[in-house]
């Protein structure tokens, strides 16, 4: 007989917690998960509660928080809980400085099959985002700027994230010089082109129009998505022109996609003319791109008959699974 699964058995229990956040009960338990001696338990009840939004539950947070920082790596292996707290430390906006300061200066070096892996990298950056609000300026500066240069991805990603989520002017020159340095991980340099269109909306698609012609395909994709979703006038035309200029089929996908998230008179009407038999894979990018339109203003109609008009049974059963 198999050892019945008892952490399995206690994640499921508290999943079960979501059909009824609001019980008094399901506070009761999830404060008692904080408590718990394992780090995956603690993970979920975080995680959990920072659907709930609920600013009460800081105090216990806190509590599991710091008693996961003493010995670290065998309470909370793979800085699990400690990320899961912070995090929803910042979802119900809790606001002393000070334990994002003590998040931001954590490190938790372990044993990986590829020689020693700092876990608390993310931890740093959700950090870096929690304060935002509740120090000045220059410090979210300072800090930020040691980590776009940590070694760890995960770290310059939240510190991106905490610069676009800051909204101030005095963070373009930061971005700018990031962005001019490249990011080995195309994730963080998109992530950046994110938080720079949200400073600097009147030059931002003039600066970033250079990475779009990038040798790396990652870092053109990139780009695209961060200006895709920033959605600012002058968006389509570019996004336009540099499909036409690539030649990776990939890239071309993805480049249709953020053309799609523009969801724009323009955009449909583009898209809708790379339906046709001469080109089906081009035809296929199209429809998957119209998809991101939703049902808006007659568009899965359109879309249907310039996918019929082309005459492939192949081009029809994509519409139908991506419409469906």
């Amino acid at each position: 007989m198999n050892k019945p699964d008892i952490l399995g058995q206690q994640l499921q229990a508290l999943n079960q917690l979501r059909s009824n956040m609001a019980a008094p009960e399901t506070r009761s338990q999830l404060i008692k998960a904080l408590q718990d001696s394992s780090n995956r338990i603690i993970e979920r009840a975080g995680e959990l509660i920072a659907e709930t939004e609920d600013g009460s539950f800081a105090p216990d947070l806190i509590k599991a928080y710091r008693r996961l920082k003493r010995n670290p790596l065998k309470k909370d292996p793979g800085c699990l809980a400690k990320t899961a707290i912070m995090k929803a430390l910042v979802q119900i906006e809790y606001s002393d400085p000070d334990l994002f300061r003590d998040g931001i200066a954590t490190q938790q070096l372990e044993p990986h099959w590829q020689g020693e892996r700092d876990s608390a990298a993310e931890l740093r950056g959700i950090s870096a985002i929690g304060m935002i609000h509740f120090v000045p300026t220059l410090e979210v500066l300072n800090h930020c700027a040691m980590l776009l240069v940590d070694p760890w991805p995960e770290a310059r990603l939240g510190a991106a994230q905490a610069l676009g989520a800051l909204r101030q002017p005095e963070a373009g020159p930061l971005l700018r010089m990031k962005l001019k340095l490249a990011d080995a991980q195309a994730e963080v340099h998109g992530e950046c082109c994110s938080a720079f269109l949200k400073i600097e909306q009147a030059t931002g698609l003039d600066f970033l129009k250079q990475f779009l012609s990038s040798d790396d395909a990652d870092v053109c994709v990139q780009t695209a998505l961060a200006l895709g979703e920033a959605n600012l006038p002058g968006t389509f035309d570019l996004l336009r022109d540099t499909w036409g200029h690539r030649v990776e089929l990939g890239v071309r996908e993805s480049l249709l996609l953020c053309i799609g998230l523009l969801r724009s008179s323009d955009s449909q009407d583009f898209l809708l003319s790379l339906i046709h038999a001469r080109d089906l894979r081009t035809a296929a990018d199209a429809v998957k791109a119209l998809r991101l339109n939703g049902e808006v203003e007659g568009i899965r109609q359109r879309t249907e008959a310039a996918v019929e008009a082309t005459g492939s049974n192949e081009l029809q059963r994509l519409f139908q699974t991506e419409w469906r």
